[in-house]
């Protein structure tokens, strides 16, 4: 059975759809980008799925996906890798190891290649609404609401129940992309700094009780000026963060970022919150010598 995938869902289209679904010799269903519910856990076997959230069926219920239009780019890569990762043919291969412009495909590539990340779902905000037998089932609260699309803590909470993740998103528009994950206690967390795919310095952020006592941004703090933050010698990282960090780099093959990821001195495991392409020159002023000098070195190296 084959799957066409489209943004448009109005009236007009899905009846044509129909009248071709009566008429076609291969089965196939023709669907919303939007309906698309991802979900991403590196350390399990099965490493992605994606369901419809519409009509309960999974990716793999297809044996071809026919990716109609990339209106919603990062739904469409999504699927794209996903489709790669599962062994499902689709087209167009225009979207075969497509950029990523959100963390909803950075946590798809994390995955099909296994590199440690929470455990999270991702979709548009009426298939992450449309999900909650499917996430109670997979996560605990107290869990962490991001858009995919977002940065520096914007659009980040901390949520302690399932009502308050509809609250949420009720107020943002239907377009909007979510990442709703396992939230994982920790003390802090790390930034590995590469150029050139080589780690040249480190700062660990510690995590402090917020002035404002904000419950949904306790799990980070990131005051200007970085007075909690301290550089951290490569040398000095836990190996772990390193592998990981190295490895999240290679999945989203870039040779510039910034990789956040905390570190589970317990288990001895690094997991991997973002993958940023950003060095953040302009609006990070805490140890801008080094930034700038890391930025203007690795100028000279670009072939």
């Amino acid at each position: 059975m084959k799957l066409v995938l489209a943004n448009n869902q109005n009236d007009r289209f899905t009846a044509f759809y129909r009248d071709l679904q009566s008429r076609s010799n291969v089965p196939f269903d023709y669907a919303s980008y939007r309906a698309l519910l991802f979900w991403f856990d590196s350390s399990s076997d099965k490493r992605i799925e994606v369901h419809n959230v519409k009509t309960d069926k999974a990716l793999t219920d297809y044996d071809g996906v026919y990716i109609k239009s990339v209106f919603i780019y990062e739904l469409a890569a999504s699927t794209a890798i996903c489709c790669d990762y599962l062994g499902i043919k689709f087209v167009d291969q225009e979207l075969h190891n497509p950029p990523s412009l959100s963390k909803l495909t950075m946590h798809a590539k994390l995955a099909a290649t296994g590199v440690l990340a929470p455990k999270s779902f991702g979709g548009s905000k009426q298939a992450v609404i449309a999900s909650k037998h499917r996430v109670i089932e997979k996560l605990t609260f107290p869990a962490v609401l991001k858009r995919a699309d977002a940065d520096r803590g914007i659009d980040n909470f901390k949520i302690e129940n399932w009502p308050e993740v509809v609250n949420i998103l009720q107020s943002y528009a239907d377009k909007t992309i979510w990442i709703l994950q396992e939230f994982m206690p920790n003390n802090g967390y790390y930034r590995v700094n590469f150029y050139d795919r080589k780690p040249v310095f480190s700062i660990f952020r510690k995590l402090e009780t917020r002035p404002d006592s904000d419950s949904r941004k306790s799990h980070f703090y990131k005051p200007s000026g970085g007075v909690n933050a301290s550089l951290v010698e490569i040398t000095n990282l836990p190996p772990a963060v390193l592998k990981t960090c190295q490895d999240g780099l290679n999945a989203m093959n870039r040779q510039v970022a910034g990789v956040d990821c905390i570190y589970d001195a317990a288990t001895d495991k690094a997991y991997i919150l973002e993958v940023n392409y950003n060095p953040q020159l302009v609006t990070i002023g805490s140890f801008k010598d080094i930034r700038q000098k890391a930025f203007l070195d690795s100028l000279m190296k670009i072939c």
